[in-house]
């Protein structure tokens, strides 16, 4: 009798780790491209140019309102009636109201903070405050008067791309 040929141990065979890794990183990629596509066309359609620049104008003659009705309460003096100042209040809440693109809301806020301050600058004024406080709002207020006309620019410029 023959002795009977005695098995080789065999190897295990070894599976290919390539195609699970693979089918991760198509899936990975797939979703971080979804969701590229995604936040790319809200951005775009958040900052859209026709909705900035109705915002932009709309923006504008509330702000032109508010200046000439400045204009007006200026020459007034501390014991006048407020009624201008009562009318730029009227103003700066209207303007609070606005929605804007989320693009914009900065430079909404510079022009309502501009306001606010005006604003708080004649109560200052009414109030007797001292003139250096005054004074004070008003360099505050021409800060903010400046922000708001530079963001405003910066958005009509960059639209629809803009990140807000």
């Amino acid at each position: 009798m023959d002795k009977p040929a005695q098995l080789k141990a065999q190897e295990p065979v070894q599976k290919s780790r390539r195609f699970p890794w693979l089918a991760s990183a198509l899936i990975v990629l797939l979703i971080v491209a979804t969701a590229g596509s995604y936040t790319w066309y809200s951005l775009q359609r958040s900052c859209d140019v026709d909705k900035v620049k109705d915002a932009s104008t709309f923006l504008g003659r509330q702000l032109k309102t508010y200046d000439h009705v400045y204009q007006v309460a200026v020459t007034a003096d501390r014991t006048s009636p407020n009624h201008p100042v009562n009318l730029l209040k009227q103003i700066f809440m209207d303007t609070q109201e606005i929605i804007v693109p989320s693009c914009m809301q900065t430079a909404k806020n510079e022009l309502i903070n501009y306001m606010g301050t005006v604003i708080s600058a004649f109560e200052a004024f009414r109030a007797g405050e001292a003139d250096a406080t005054v004074l004070g709002l008003i360099k505050q207020s021409d800060a903010q008067y400046m922000n708001f006309h530079e963001k405003l620019k910066a958005v009509n410029k960059c639209a629809p791309f803009c990140i807000p």
